[in-house]
């Protein structure tokens, strides 16, 4: 069974940070690129995001996929602070061969990625970590 759940960005990371992107590659074949059902090609970007887990910040990588005519994340500079739109998470069962569920697979995907500098004064956003905190983790 698969579910899709919308992530709030705003709530539920403190920062989001665009990190790296590349073309998603089909399974077992590192030379071709994954495309939707439509043609349109398939991209993963990377974020480091930081969310509170037991009052602490947690930091971890972040994959999601986003398809798109290009690769969304060309114009954007390694560490610059993003808004994903349209960003969700997927969780379907993971099953072995004898078709028991073995555990869950996990997957982000957004619609687009922006920088924060282009959402506008109006958009909903990520807030910043202060200085302070992010430099005694």
């Amino acid at each position: 069974m698969i579910q899709n759940y919308v992530i709030d960005q705003a709530a539920t990371f403190e920062w989001l940070m665009f990190l790296s992107s590349g073309p998603k590659t089909a399974f077992g074949d590192n030379y071709r690129q994954e495309t939707t059902k439509d043609g349109l090609p398939k991209w993963q970007l990377q974020f480091a995001a930081c969310f509170r887990q037991f009052g602490r910040p947690t930091n971890e990588i972040v994959t999601v996929g986003i398809a798109a005519e290009r690769d969304p994340g060309e114009d954007l500079a390694p560490a610059t602070p993003v808004q994903l739109v349209g960003f969700e998470i997927g969780v379907m069962d993971k099953k072995n061969r004898e078709g028991q569920a073995i555990g869950a697979q996990v997957w982000y995907r957004a619609q687009e990625v922006r920088p924060l500098s282009a959402t506008g004064s109006g958009a909903r956003s990520t807030k910043q970590a202060p200085h302070s905190e992010a430099a005694a983790s």
